[in-house]
């Protein structure tokens, strides 16, 4: 197990790890961890690190940026650890020299922001509440009319792929018109035989356009005539190998018998 060395790493591994009553006994003695909540907005920042000798303008300045708050709309209000009873308060262009240690803030105190500006853009959830949003919308209509856009570089393939509109032809009805339910055939690759059981599309398989499936003599196929994605059955192999779904253009129908394994062996002692 290696060794951490970097003192920052080591100072983060032990504050993730301590206990709840221990979570703060090695930080330095001028540090301070402050919670910052403002009046406008629902997100507490948690356990912001400063320092004892950090004034108040650059509490004010932390605020700003995690805000939007300018300084001198800030009225600051402390509380004690966990959002307690305010305890101090600091109105807005006073004590900005003043350093934090000033006011003995305990670790986990809470510092209150109230936004005092009437026009403030963080007012009434402008900041967190996207339904205040105005959402860019285009009608079917519109996007259709648009340049530049997937729609539109999808019609251009189209117009200028001639090998776009075979490969509709190739897949469509078309390609399995030759074929007929129950017919003996055999499929490529492979020289697979059996029995043609489903002829149609099958929007499961993302390739699209028509299928044939297959009933095999042999145990040589992927399906039990169910599409695997979807669960959804479109003929009935007696295993879960013995059926395929193919394309037409593969498969051949004709005097296919089953094969005979005994005549196969009789075949292959013939030859020399």
């Amino acid at each position: 197990m290696s060794t951490i060395k970097n003192q920052d790493l080591l100072a983060l591994k032990s504050y993730i790890t301590a206990a709840d009553s221990t979570q703060y006994a090695s930080l330095a003695s001028t540090t301070l961890i402050l919670d910052l909540t403002h009046s406008n907005l629902h997100q507490r920042h948690a356990e912001i690190r400063f320092d004892k000798h950090d004034t108040v303008d650059e509490l004010r300045r932390r605020i700003h940026q995690k805000s939007g708050t300018p300084p001198c709309m800030q009225h600051l209000q402390l509380k004690s650890a966990g959002g307690g009873a305010v305890f101090h308060e600091i109105l807005p262009n006073m004590d900005s020299d003043r350093m934090l240690g000033y006011y003995n803030l305990p670790l986990g105190a809470n510092v209150h922001c109230i936004d005092i500006d009437p026009y403030s853009s963080s007012a009434n959830g402008a900041y967190e509440n996207t339904a205040l949003v105005e959402k860019f919308t285009l009608t079917e209509e519109e996007y259709d009319k648009r340049k530049g856009t997937l729609r539109d570089w999808g019609r251009k393939q189209k117009e200028n792929d001639p090998d776009e509109s075979a490969a509709d032809i190739e897949y469509g009805p078309e390609s399995i018109q030759h074929l007929t339910l129950t017919s003996r055939c055999q499929v490529q690759p492979g020289s697979r035989r059996g029995s043609i059981a489903y002829l149609g599309p099958i929007p499961e398989l993302g390739a699209g356009g028509h299928w044939v499936g297959v009933i095999l003599d042999e145990p040589m196929g992927k399906t039990d005539g169910t599409v695997q994605a979807s669960g959804v059955r479109y003929f009935e192999a007696p295993g879960s190998n013995r059926g395929g779904f193919f394309r037409g253009k593969n498969v051949v129908v004709g005097d296919y018998p089953e094969r005979d394994i005994m005549d196969e062996l009789e075949d292959s002692e013939d030859e020399l």
